[in-house]
């Protein structure tokens, strides 16, 4: 079969262009429509990456927080606070806070995790405020403990339900 047979048939029929147009829209539109599922699937995916690495960052942030408040709550308890001790207890909790803000401003955190990550610092923040009088004031520093543990066992049960 030659071209000039294709070329010849073509000729002769007259609505074939038609046909042919109808039939290109039509894969256009579904190939738009294919293109478009992808890119949604594909963002959904990153943004459900980035909220569980995100989430894996916050929850290491309050965990390292609390270990913190904790070893200068048991340390203050147990040495005493003298000026330079409680000086570098701060400065530890002030990388802590640090650490928290960080891990509030990462991709992928959503409300949810920035409400606890915002408690756990607000928790070391008053932590850093009282730890001069924590041997006085033990019920203050077991509200705060008590404040840490419930964001991080916040954030652990959203990782583990995907929520």
């Amino acid at each position: 079969m030659s071209w000039e047979c294709v070329s010849y048939w073509i000729e002769h029929h007259p609505g074939l262009a038609s046909w042919v147009q109808a039939v290109g829209s039509i894969s256009a539109i579904l190939a738009a429509i294919w293109i478009a599922n992808r890119d949604s699937r594909f963002r959904r995916n990153a943004d459900r990456e980035a909220r569980l690495g995100a989430l894996v960052r916050a929850i290491t942030a309050v965990a390292d927080a609390k270990s913190r408040v904790v070893a200068g709550f048991e340390g203050v308890m147990k040495i005493g606070s003298s000026r330079n001790f409680v000086d570098t207890i701060k400065s530890d909790l002030e990388k802590s806070e640090q650490h928290l803000k960080e891990a509030m401003a990462i991709q992928g955190v959503d409300s949810k995790i920035y409400i606890h990550l915002y408690e756990a610092r607000t928790a070391v923040e008053e932590a850093t405020q009282i730890l001069y009088l924590v041997s006085s004031e033990k019920a203050s520093g077991d509200k705060i403990l008590t404040r840490l543990s419930a964001a991080l066992d916040s954030l652990k049960a959203m990782k583990s339900r995907k929520d």
